[in-house]
């Protein structure tokens, strides 16, 4: 009797076991199922109202100033001044994030998803264009200092995009007059990160001209680039990034331009003379490796550093 109650009591078990473990393989959801839901208008919807009353404003305010920029529609109450104050706007919300970038700036991500329309609008400002009007001058100008700065994170490295917009920016701000051209750093002003990284975009056209034929002695083959290079070198210099300045000058063959700089002095000198002795060791051409030790000993010389 005890041993029929016993295996009655282990089939109850075994039994009541079956229909939990079946409840919880119905319960989970398959691999399939998981990736179906992912990309869907639901998470966009559920991802836009996670975001914090500050975000969703900063976020309605980009999108404003995009709508108005494009100005798609062609109204005409929408004028060249407004697009240029919407534009500021962008500009502004953009140098305050990306002054110090531990994560992906909330502006960057917000603008995404216009980088493209942005593109298409700039490309639309032809010549024939902006050459009647300063302000059109001005609102590419502009424009492409903020296509710069998106296509950090968002252009094709390949093509340095990032790179190829700044340089457009500065040839626009040379046409225009004084007044419109902006009054502070027009690099420094969007942050460390993006300099570096502009940086980076430069080396690599500067070996891409070599390559294609450029004579790498002639400065006026590179002058769009060695003028982004006077303003970055001196940039670095002063926020404690000196190797970073004699890497960029490096990659350009203008190592001689370190002579030249004011804001090497007593305080930062030691460091740059340091970074250029040990890295000349890695030179594979003798004359780059003489060129470096001769640059540390004219900085020592001027420095009356002696022994």
């Amino acid at each position: 009797v005890d041993l029929t109650a016993e295996t009655d009591k282990a089939k109850n078990q075994k039994e009541n076991g079956d229909k939990a473990s079946g409840k919880k393989k119905s319960g989970k959801k398959s691999k399939k199922d998981k990736k179906k839901g992912k990309g869907t208008k639901d998470d966009a919807i559920v991802e836009e109202n996670t975001l914090s009353e500050e975000d969703q404003e900063l976020k309605d305010r980009l999108e404003t100033c995009v709508t108005t920029v494009t100005n798609a529609a062609n109204e005409a109450a929408v004028t060249v001044p407004l697009r240029l104050k919407a534009l500021d706007v962008i500009v502004s919300e953009l140098r305050s994030a990306t002054s110090s970038m531990t994560s992906v700036p909330k502006p960057l991500k917000f603008l995404r998803p216009h980088f493209d329309t942005l593109k298409k609008l700039h490309a639309g400002l032809t010549d024939e264009v902006v050459k009647a009007d300063a302000e059109m001058l001005t609102l590419r100008a502009r424009l492409a200092d903020v296509l710069s700065v998106l296509a950090m994170t968002m252009g094709k490295h390949e093509e340095r995009e990032s790179l190829q917009f700044k340089l457009s920016a500065f040839k626009d701000y040379e046409s225009s007059s004084a007044a419109t051209r902006p009054d502070d750093d027009n690099l420094g002003a969007w942050g460390h990160e993006f300099v570096r990284s502009l940086a980076g975009e430069i080396g690599q056209e500067y070996n891409a001209r070599v390559i294609a034929g450029s004579d790498p002695d002639d400065d006026a083959q590179f002058a769009d680039l060695l003028s982004m290079v006077d303003v970055i070198v001196p940039f670095h210099v002063s926020h404690n990034a000196e190797a970073e300045a004699v890497d960029l000058l490096i990659e350009v063959q203008r190592l001689k331009k370190l002579l030249d700089l004011d804001t090497i002095n007593e305080h930062n000198y030691g460091r740059i003379c340091l970074y250029l002795t040990k890295t000349a060791d890695y030179m594979s051409d003798p004359d780059d490796y003489v060129e470096m030790l001769e640059t540390a000993y004219e900085l020592f010389r001027k420095q009356g550093q002696f022994f």
